[in-house]
C-alpha cells in the first residue's frame, strides 16, 4: 500500500516539512518512486509517526526518540523512560504550586473590594529574598549574579517585593529597597536552598491588601492602617515590611492596575485576633 506524504500529514496533523524534517532525523524512511522521485510512505510508517507523536506528548524530545530506534535494548530504554517519568513528576509538583498560587489570586480578587486596606492577620510562612538598594541597581547585576538570575527565571513562584524598614511602624522615616523573593514551601521544587537569601520568617505576619492604579496609591494611609491594627493589639513588628504580589492586568479605561499586600512580619509568641 502507497501512502503519500500529502495524505499522512493530513490524518496526523503535521506538515510537509514536519515529515521531512523526520526524515531527515533519520526517523523516518520512505521509498522514492522511480520516474517522479516522489516520497512513498508504507503502512509501517503510520505506526511509526503514531510512536513518534504519542512519545512527543509524553515530553520526550526528537534527540531521545532517536535513541528509542537506535537499537539501544530494552536496559537503556527503561532508563530512557524512568528520567523522563522523573522529570514528568518535578513538573507536576512546579505546577500544583503554580496552580495553588493561582487559586490564592482568584480568591482574592473576588473580595478585593471587602479586603482593601483592612489589615488582617496572615501567615507565609518563611521567605528568601535577594534585596537592592533600587531596580535599576537590580537590574545592572542580573548577569553578574547566578542566584538573581535564577529567580528572574523562575517567576511565578518568584516574585519582585518592595522592603520597607521596619521602622514605619513607629512613624519614623524609613528606608526602601527592592528585590526578588520566594517562599519555602516553594524552594523545593525551585530547587533553591536558603544559602545566599537574606531570611525574613512571616509564619506570623499582619497584611494588608492595597490596589495600584498607574503604579500610585496612598502608601501613607495603609501605614497608618497597619500601624493602627497593631497598635491596638500590641504587636511589634519582628522584620522590615514587604510587598507579596498577587495579580497585574489593564482595566477597560487603559489604566494598568496592580494587586498586592504589605507584609508586617512579627513575633510568633504574638496573640491571634
Amino acid at each position: 500500500m502507497k501512502i503519500s506524504i500529502g495524505t499522512l500529514s493530513r490524518a496526523f496533523g503535521l506538515s510537509d516539512e514536519a515529515l521531512r524534517f523526520y526524515e531527515k532525523k533519520g526517523l523516518l524512511h520512505p521509498r522514492r518512486e522511480n520516474g517522479n522521485g516522489y516520497r512513498v510512505f508504507e503502512l509501517a510508517d503510520i505506526q511509526r509517526i503514531s510512536n513518534i507523536q504519542r512519545l512527543k506528548s509524553q515530553g520526550f524530545t526528537l534527540e531521545e526518540i532517536q535513541r528509542v530506534y537506535s537499537a539501544g535494548g530494552e536496559r537503556e530504554l527503561a532508563g530512557l523512560y524512568g528520567r523522563k517519568i522523573g522529570e514528568m513528576e518535578r513538573k507536576i509538583a512546579y505546577d500544583r504550586h503554580v496552580l495553588a498560587r493561582m487559586r490564592t489570586t482568584a480568591r482574592t480578587l473576588k473580595t478585593a473590594q471587602k479586603q482593601l486596606m483592612q489589615p488582617q492577620r496572615v501567615s507565609l510562612g518563611r521567605v528568601y529574598l535577594l534585596e537592592y538598594p533600587s531596580v535599576p541597581d537590580m537590574w545592572a547585576r542580573v548577569e553578574k549574579e547566578p542566584l538573581l538570575k535564577r529567580l528572574f527565571g523562575a517567576l511565578p513562584l518568584t516574585a519582585y517585593t518592595t522592603l520597607i524598614g521596619r521602622e514605619a511602624m513607629t512613624g519614623a522615616r524609613s528606608r526602601m529597597t527592592k528585590g526578588v523573593l520566594f517562599y519555602e514551601n516553594d524552594a523545593e521544587v525551585l530547587d533553591l536552598t536558603p544559602e545566599g537569601f537574606r531570611l525574613i520568617d512571616a509564619t506570623s505576619a499582619v497584611g494588608c491588601l492595597f490596589r495600584l492604579e498607574n503604579g500610585g496609591f496612598d502608601a501613607a494611609e495603609m501605614l497608618e492602617r497597619l500601624s493602627a491594627y497593631m497598635s491596638a493589639r500590641r504587636l511589634t513588628a519582628s522584620d522590615d515590611l514587604f510587598t507579596q504580589q498577587l495579580v497585574s492586568y489593564v482595566d477597560d479605561g487603559g489604566n494598568a492596575i496592580h494587586y498586592a499586600r504589605m507584609i508586617v512580619p512579627i513575633e510568633a509568641a504574638q496573640p491571634a485576633d
